[in-house]
């Protein structure tokens, strides 16, 4: 699974379901595999390839987990596991919660719009250019 071309992609990139979903996963003949025996290993490909992708870049610190990884025990175990050069810490640790970050990213988006200044970051999102992101309709 590793293997997989989206995982040789340099960053910036990001996928989700659109990508990984039960269309790809049939590729590995997975018919006769247990179910929680698939989970396990959708949950070490996740730990590994967070891992890859951290690694070629630092060799240790600190790595923030929000969203719903942070309730995924087994997850945060393996990344324990497979990333003991790192700190494995909640993003609570610095005052967001978890299940917030993603609502707090759209609202620091809504923010910088309304006050008219880029919302992104070329480094990150691989733009050729700074841009005020969304727009804002009166009716």
């Amino acid at each position: 699974m590793l293997e997989d071309s989206f995982f040789k992609q340099t960053p910036p990139k990001s996928t989700g379901r659109e990508y990984f979903n039960l269309t790809w996963l049939k590729q590995f003949s997975i018919e006769n595999i247990l179910p929680i025996d698939i989970q396990a290993t959708l949950t070490e490909l996740t730990a590994q390839s967070i891992l890859n992708a951290i690694q070629p870049h630092f060799f240790t610190g600190e790595i923030l987990i929000c969203g719903g990884g942070i309730h995924n025990k087994f997850l945060l175990q393996r990344l324990c596991e497979y990333g003991s050069a790192y700190s494995i810490e909640s993003t609570e640790k610095y005052g967001i919660h978890p299940d917030w970050v993603e609502a707090v990213a759209f609202a620091w988006l809504a923010k910088q719009t309304l006050a008219k200044q880029h919302g992104n970051l070329i480094a990150v999102t691989g733009a050729k250019q700074t841009s005020i992101l969304g727009g804002v309709y009166y009716t």
